[in-house]
């Protein structure tokens, strides 16, 4: 019998059969419930993922100034509150109002970061919502790392804001 020749009398289940090549059967075992354990951990993961990619949809979100003027309302997350070096906090700020904004909006969220020291700010990122209290989906945004810092006068609702959130 030369290399190039099979013998076609060898019973098919000789290969197929895990009994005939036992280690074989054994790591398939160890496969499949590989394969069970990694899906578990992906949709564990996906899960966990997007709980923390939606926290901010379940945010609690508290009033800190109304304008009857603007027909705006002006909130804070608590729970978004992060300490930024030594005298700075940045947060969570959502504004909602009683009509359509030009651009179509009527709220948004914006990434705030107060210095607690001088009474100034500066955004991040903005969000734009069709509805009322960021409901619907995004219709906008806007990410800038790079922004100036602006100053707020005592009357502001930054300065309402910035009290509340620098003193957590």
């Amino acid at each position: 019998m030369n290399c190039r020749s099979v013998d076609r009398n060898l019973p098919v289940s000789m290969f197929t059969d895990t009994a005939f090549y036992p280690r074989i059967g054994s790591l398939a075992f160890k496969y499949k419930n590989t394969n069970a354990i990694m899906r578990k951990i992906f949709f564990t993961a996906l899960l966990v993922g997007l709980l923390i990619f939606c926290a901010p949809v379940f945010a609690k979100w508290v009033l800190v100034h109304k304008d009857p003027d603007r027909q705006a309302r002006h909130f804070f997350d608590p729970t978004t509150v992060r300490q930024s070096g030594d005298h700075y906090k940045k947060v969570w700020i959502l504004s909602s109002y009683d009509e359509k904004q030009k651009g179509g909006y009527q709220s948004l969220k914006t990434f705030y970061e107060f210095d607690c020291e001088i009474d100034r700010a500066r955004s991040y990122t903005m969000l734009l919502y069709p509805g009322v209290m960021a409901k619907g989906s995004t219709i906008g945004a806007h990410h800038d790392e790079l922004k100036e810092w602006f100053d707020y006068s005592e009357t502001s609702f930054f300065k309402r804001i910035s009290t509340a959130v620098c003193n957590r």
